[in-house]
């Protein structure tokens, strides 16, 4: 390594707040805090890979987007929802010149305010974090276009001390119509699952955003929910199929891969920001779930 390589600060991937994106592509926002606005044509951030640290909560109208989340890819067409939660990597993003979207975008402060105090919606959260593109119908797609359009005339209103409740109010309202379409699907599934045991699996799922980088045992985040390991692993596997350690494991080696593909720190760097004790304790780490070395899957993706 050259001195001018070894002095120079490391490339980051940027974290965008909802200030960053009221500043690009809409002044209608209050105190932003929540905005709603409209994408047309071919969609290129000028920095990527980008953190986005706000609820958006995305429909496309026409046309297609094809993007990159968490290094899953997904590809929105004509009533596509896409639904991206707080820490959520964008490292690629294309549309095509007909593409159109409507956008509603929320702090981390409205999401961590409203959803505890609406338990009802958990089993939507939980749904939307694992999978968060839905396929709606055309009836569907209406009706949420109807509440975006509402958010943007209030937005688009003076100020006065009811304005932010009446906000508030309005994005529950969404955020219920998009229940009420989740709970018709579910009802068509063969078993329900009972709503304490999706509250937990998504409480943890929120745990893991906030912690996986300094914590990956589960006795962290059952102390941190008050339960006991085995019960926190007994309701994570029962809903997803996955051990709790593999979702904070998947979580480590997004971040990991993320930061091998798009950022200029050393592997010793990595292991350092994901509280590893050492580079070789991670290299192991991230061979055994990965089958490759850091440096051989940075050198095969580069």
């Amino acid at each position: 390594m050259t001195d001018t390589e070894s002095t120079s600060r490391p490339r980051e991937y940027r974290g965008v707040k909802l200030r960053d994106i009221t500043q690009v592509v809409n002044n209608v926002h209050y105190r932003e805090e929540i905005t709603v606005f409209r994408l047309c044509g071919n969609i290129l951030p000028e920095v990527l890979p980008l953190r986005v640290e706000s609820l958006l909560i995305c429909l496309c109208k026409a046309g297609e987007l094809r993007l990159s989340i968490d290094l899953k890819e997904y590809t929105l067409e004509l009533d596509s929802l896409l639904v991206l939660h707080p820490n959520s990597f964008m490292t690629s993003i294309e549309a095509s010149d007909d593409c159109e979207m409507t956008v509603v975008a929320c702090s981390r402060n409205v999401v961590e305010n409203i959803v505890p105090k609406l338990t009802d919606l958990l089993p939507l959260m939980l749904e939307t974090r694992v999978d968060n593109l839905v396929r709606l119908s055309p009836g569907e797609a209406h009706a949420l276009e109807g509440w975006f359009s509402g958010l943007y005339r209030l937005l688009d209103t003076p100020d006065s001390p009811f304005k932010r409740p009446k906000m508030l109010c309005m994005l529950q309202g969404l955020l219920y119509e998009m229940m009420d379409m989740h709970h018709t699907r579910a009802q068509a599934a063969p078993v329900m699952r009972k709503s304490r045991r999706e509250e937990i699996m998504a409480r943890f799922l929120l745990a893991v955003t906030e912690n996986f980088r300094h914590e990956r045992h589960v006795t962290f985040y059952a102390d941190l929910l008050c339960i006991t390991p085995k019960h926190l692993s007994a309701v994570v596997k029962g809903i997803s199929g996955r051990t709790a350690g593999d979702w904070i494991d998947s979580y480590v080696i997004m971040e990991a891969k993320v930061m091998l593909l798009s950022t200029d720190c050393t592997i010793q760097e990595i292991a350092a920001k994901l509280n590893f004790a050492n580079q070789s304790f991670f290299g192991k780490y991230f061979k055994h779930l990965t089958g490759i070395s850091p440096s051989e899957y940075r050198k095969a993706n580069s």
